[in-house]
């Protein structure tokens, strides 16, 4: 077959003849390489989308073009697999549009009737309390117990929601320092439950310190809160750098530093088929009334640390505990 630009214009669809015809003209007269996307409609009808690169122009003696070198590929799957990604995107940003609306409703809307329920389920206990009986108060200590639930859930939303992908502010952050910190929190839980928490040398990262803060006191929360009966929670915090070996199995760019922090505790565990779940929205292994909470921490933890280029997994240690891994980037890059 004799390549010819009409032969190549006999299979152009409709609408890129006009702009493909103009461009051949051009490209004649232009010394650059040029790369040109267009549609075309094959010998059994079908319509294919392709991608040609003009390279090189091959003259004769009088100057003349008699021939064009270059390359042309089919690029139907790359479009097809770009447009479901571009309509992910847009579902994915309307999805967190919605979130971004509700988050607002939650702190305004729903905030107020949740106060009113609470302030007049309060008045009717001090001022009926005699009259309304044991069963009578009983049933307004659900309600207050149940208001209550609502508002740390819808907290929790709303802390949730606000964790973005956007711009973040980072700075050299101690982990050493943000777990002194968090302990200091939960220095009554502590006291309480005699636990004993061991710490090691943590690095020194580029990284927010109000967000890893959160992760740290949820997950050394959770360490004191899912303990064992009778036995003495022990956690130990502990480090170590990542290798090329670690890096290429979790997939992370080899030319990075990133240091591994495991957390571990000799509490109750968790079957290891749960070893993701535990990081979804809502999700639950136990019931309110033993472990109270609203299913959104560790959602959170895992949040924060993607946003920071890392990653977060647990695995349980069988007749020991959970041991918590914290994979993250000592620098943060663009």
């Amino acid at each position: 077959i004799d390549v010819t630009i009409d032969f190549f214009l006999k299979h152009i669809a409709p609408e890129d003849i006009d702009r493909l015809s103009n461009l051949a003209k051009v490209s004649l007269e232009l010394k650059q390489s040029q790369e040109v996307e267009y549609n075309i409609i094959t010998a059994d009808n079908k319509h294919k989308m392709l991608s040609s690169l003009l390279t090189k122009k091959i003259t004769n003696e009088k100057g003349d073009i008699i021939k064009i070198i270059g390359a042309t590929r089919d690029i139907t799957l790359i479009k097809v697999y770009e447009d479901q990604l571009q309509r992910q995107m847009d579902n994915l940003s309307k999805s967190n549009k919605d979130l971004e609306e509700f988050a607002y409703i939650a702190s305004h809307d729903l905030q107020e009737p949740l106060r009113k329920i609470s302030t007049f389920s309060g008045k009717l206990a001090s001022k009926y309390g005699e009259a309304l009986g044991e069963d009578g108060n009983m049933f307004i200590e659900r309600v207050l117990a149940s208001a209550d639930n609502m508002r740390t859930l819808i907290d929790n939303l709303l802390e949730f929601s606000r964790i973005t992908k956007g711009e973040q502010s980072y700075t050299e952050t101690s982990l050493n320092f943000i777990v002194q910190q968090v302990l200091q929190q939960l220095e009554l839980s502590i006291e309480e439950t005699s636990a004993e928490i061991n710490i090691g040398k943590l690095p020194v990262l580029q990284a927010s310190p109000t967000q890893l803060k959160q992760v740290f006191d949820n997950i050394i929360r959770n360490a004191i809160k899912f303990r064992k009966k009778d036995i003495t929670p022990k956690i130990g915090i502990s480090s170590s750098v990542l290798s090329v070996i670690e890096k290429e199995v979790h997939k992370l760019s080899i030319g990075t530093v990133y240091h591994k922090i495991f957390i571990e505790d000799n509490g109750i565990g968790f079957e290891s088929e749960y070893a993701s779940r535990i990081f979804q929205i809502f999700q639950r292994l136990h019931g309110k009334s033993q472990y109270p909470g609203s299913g959104i921490g560790l959602a959170i933890c895992k949040k924060i640390v993607e946003n920071h280029h890392g990653l977060i997994f647990a695995e349980n240690i069988p007749s020991s505990g959970a041991r918590f891994i914290i994979i993250l980037p000592e620098r943060q890059t663009q």
